[in-house]
């Protein structure tokens, strides 16, 4: 280095140029490809290996060994029997000579060794059947109808099959055929057997038509031929009966035939009858009633008779020709009667057998049959009767129609039953008088005259309810003892019963027999429906004043059995002399055995067939207890809407005085008593 700081350079010393050889071309081409190899090469190399890797192997079992196996949409590679295949789906081609192509795709799985097995179809094979004789017959190929004979080149699956020729004269032909397939042609030739006999038909006289099932098969003497089976032979011929027999028919069992003898056909008659309906007898033999025909031997004369009830019989005589047509028209003559009718309201109609034949105030003449004779007037119930008028007598029929009201009461059953016993009978409306007149002997404040009037009918109890019947409700219910007499024994009336707990026994009875309830329970306190229903409930003050006096005498006395005392021998249970000391009055000179209750309907009942209105018991009715004025009739009274008490009618086994063995007599209360019961009443239904 210098000393101004300046490197200095070293000497530089010239060498000699030595240019490098040129190299040719191939050369150089080689070694500027080699690396592009080298690279493919690794790749190819890669690629084998992951395909080594990734694959799968697969073989294909094919029954039978295809000629030609392709396998298509995808990369492999077979080793011997086996292919390397990628996952994936492949369509595999198989094809073999008389088979019918495959064509499959298939799924490889991430399975190794992987079999996959299929089946070639045989190509269909071909079909010819014929029949000796060559004759129409059905084909059917494993029971399917294949066409009729001859048939040709009928293709079909290879394998067993089942052959059936069927022809209409010939026996059934049956065989099986082994199909080859591979459109290979076989053949089946048939030899039918034939399916009938041959038999000879003769008749005396010849020239008769013979007929097989119906159908002309020849003329008479013939050699026909009959197909196997049922068979119908006849053989016909004008003015001969017709004849016929049922063959059974086998192939190869033969028959014969006698000569055929025809006889005279049969003349028919025709017997028509004015009137129709009559009994036809021919020669005595019922034949049946007009209009009849009748088949009848010929060369013969016959009776002919027709009856008919109501008519005098016809008789004819009649001579019959073979195959003659005789029409017989016979007129019958009625026997009649008289009937002479009076009817009410004069100007009735009469009807007989629907027809309208006028007044029914006349004497009509009719026919001795049974007749449907009717009387009708507007307004008014129609009145029915069968009449059979009789000869050489004179009837008489009186009629009085009534009206629909009428006839709608008669209508009415008589007697209802509940299911625990009772026996209700019906009791038809009527006028009515409340209470007594001032002046009556033993007449009581309470008495107040009304007049009522009862527009209609209802059913009432023909007994006191008992305690059998009362402890189908309450079953621990205990009348106790009057004295010494129990009160609880089974058929004694029950006592000891409040009005309530009589109310409540209703609604209880009608709900047990399906019927609505009489009674429903407003602001603490039992009302009656209105309008009443069906069910079963207590009488009105009405109803039993009516029932027990009114409905049988319109002028009834102070007491039930008349003006006076004592009561008639056994009239009723009063307080008689048996009970002396055990009540405050007696009936004097009166004794009818029972110091207490007697059993329900132990005395005579009344003309309604009601028991123990009067005497027994006393009965809770419905009506609300009130003693008010009234000047207007009532109809259908049911007392006052509303009241702490409740009416009580009827004298009792303990009552002995004047005034409380009158009719009249009322009494009240709401609590149970020993001497009150009760019955039960209901509305007729509409």
């Amino acid at each position: 280095m210098s000393e101004s700081g300046i490197e200095q350079s070293e000497e530089i010393i010239g060498t000699p140029f030595d240019p490098p050889q040129p190299t040719t071309l191939k050369q150089a081409q080689t070694l500027g490809f080699l690396p592009v190899l080298l690279t493919l090469a690794l790749l190819v190399a890669a690629s084998i290996a992951w395909f080594l890797f990734t694959a799968k192997a697969v073989e294909f079992s094919i029954a039978p060994v295809p000629d030609k196996l392709e396998i298509t949409d995808g990369f492999h590679y077979q080793i011997g029997k086996r292919y390397l295949m990628l996952p994936g789906k492949f369509t595999l081609q198989a094809q073999l000579k008389g088979y019918q192509s495959l064509q499959e795709t298939i799924v490889v799985t991430t399975h190794n060794d992987q079999l996959l097995r299929f089946n070639l179809v045989k190509k269909l094979g071909r079909l010819n059947i014929s029949t000796r004789p060559d004759v129409e017959t059905r084909v059917f190929i494993d029971q399917v109808f294949s066409g009729t004979t001859p048939l040709l080149e009928e293709q079909i699956e290879a394998g067993l099959h089942d052959i059936s020729l069927v022809s209409e004269r010939y026996l059934r032909y049956e065989t099986g055929i082994d199909i080859a397939g591979m459109e290979l042609l076989q053949e089946i030739q048939a030899t039918l057997e034939p399916a009938w006999i041959t038999l000879r038909v003769s008749s005396e006289p010849a020239g008769a038509t013979i007929k097989i099932d119906g159908q002309m098969a020849g003329i008479t003497p013939a050699q026909i031929e009959i197909l196997e089976g049922k068979r119908e032979l006849s053989v016909e011929k004008p003015g001969y009966k017709k004849w016929q027999r049922r063959l059974q028919v086998q192939h190869d069992v033969p028959q014969t035939l006698d000569e055929i003898l025809l006889t005279e056909a049969d003349g028919k008659i025709t017997v028509n009858t004015i009137p129709a309906d009559a009994s036809i007898r021919i020669d005595k033999n019922y034949q049946g009633q007009s209009p009849v025909s009748v088949e009848l031997s010929p060369g013969n004369n016959y009776t002919v008779v027709a009856n008919k009830a109501g008519y005098k019989a016809v008789q004819k005589q009649v001579w019959v020709e073979p195959e003659q047509d005789i029409e017989l028209s016979l007129t019958l003559v009625p026997i009649t009667g008289k009937i002479k009718i009076v009817a009410l309201p004069v100007d009735s109609e009469l009807w007989i057998d629907g027809a309208l034949m006028g007044s029914a105030n006349q004497e009509v003449r009719l026919s001795a049959t049974q007749h449907e004779l009717e009387v009708r007037k507007p307004g008014f119930a129609t009145y029915r009767k069968s009449i059979t008028p009789q000869p050489k007598l004179n009837q008489q029929l009186m009629v009085t129609l009534k009206t629909q009201a009428e006839a709608k009461i008669d209508a009415i059953p008589q007697v209802v039953s509940s299911s625990v016993g009772d026996q209700l009978n019906l009791v038809l409306p009527g006028d009515l008088t409340l209470g007594a007149q001032r002046r009556d002997r033993g007449r009581r404040s309470n008495e107040i005259l009304r007049q009522v009037t009862l527009t209609r009918a209802y059913y009432l109890g023909s007994k006191e309810v008992t305690n059998r019947q009362y402890k189908r409700f309450s079953p621990g219910h205990d009348p106790g003892f009057f004295g010494r007499s129990l009160l609880g024994e089974d058929d004694r009336p029950v006592v000891n019963i409040a009005w309530a707990e009589a109310v409540r026994y209703c609604n209880w009875l009608s709900q047990k027999d399906g019927l609505p309830v009489a009674y429903t329970m407003e602001s603490q306190a039992w009302r009656l429906i209105s309008p009443g229903t069906t069910g079963y409930r207590l009488p009105t003050e009405a109803e039993w004043a009516y029932a027990s006096r009114f409905a049988q005498d319109r002028t009834p006395s102070r007491f039930p059995w008349g003006d006076s005392l004592p009561p008639p021998e056994n009239f009723g249970n009063f307080a008689d002399e048996s009970a002396t000391g055990m009540v405050p009055y007696i009936i004097k000179g009166y004794n009818d055995s029972f110091r207490g209750p007697a059993p329900s309907g132990t005395f005579p009942a009344n003309n309604l067939g009601l028991y123990d209105l009067a005497g027994n018991v006393s009965e809770w009715v419905n009506d609300r207890y009130s003693v008010e004025l009234s000047k207007d009739l009532e109809l259908d009274r049911r007392g006052p809407e509303s009241g702490e008490y409740f009416v009580i009618r009827g004298s009792n086994f303990s009552q002995g005085r004047f005034s409380e063995l009158r009719w009249t007599y009322r009494d009240y209360g709401a609590d149970a008593r020993q001497d009150v019961g009760f019955r039960i009443a209901r509305d007729v239904a509409e």
